[in-house]
C-alpha cells in the first residue's frame, strides 16, 4: 500500500508538469492487469461456489421428490390391495349380487360403444 501511495502521489507530480512517464504508464498498466486478473479469479470462484449451493439443493430435491414418490406408491398399493381384499370378501359373501352387478356393467358397456 505504501509503495502504491508512493506511486499515486509521483504520478499527481508528474500530472502537475504535464509529464507522464512509460515507466509509469507500464506500473499502472501492470496493476490494472493484476486487479483484472484478481477479480476474474474472484468471480470464478464465485460462480463456483453459487454452481455448488444450486447442486446441492437440486440434488437435495431430487432426493425429496424421489421419497415422496416411493410414499405415494407404497400408499397407493396398500390402498389397492385393500380394496381388493375388500371386493373379494363381498363377492365371497354375496356371490349372486356380484354376478348381477358385472352382468349390469357389462350390459351399459356394450351399450356405450355400441354407438
Amino acid at each position: 500500500m505504501v509503495d502504491k501511495a508512493a506511486d499515486n502521489a509521483r504520478a499527481e507530480i508528474d500530472l502537475e508538469t504535464n509529464t507522464v512517464s512509460s515507466d509509469d504508464i507500464e506500473a499502472q498498466l501492470a496493476q490494472l492487469r493484476d486487479d483484472v486478473a484478481s477479480l476474474a479469479e474472484t468471480l470464478a470462484t464465485f460462480g463456483a461456489e453459487r454452481a455448488q449451493s444450486y447442486k446441492r439443493r437440486a440434488g437435495a430435491l431430487a432426493e425429496d421428490a424421489a421419497e415422496m414418490s416411493r410414499d405415494a406408491v407404497r400408499t397407493a398399493k396398500a390402498e389397492f390391495n385393500e380394496m381388493e381384499r375388500s371386493l373379494e370378501e363381498s363377492i365371497r359373501s354375496k356371490p349372486l349380487q356380484a354376478v348381477g352387478i358385472a352382468a349390469g356393467i357389462g350390459f351399459v358397456a356394450a351399450l356405450l360403444t355400441r354407438r
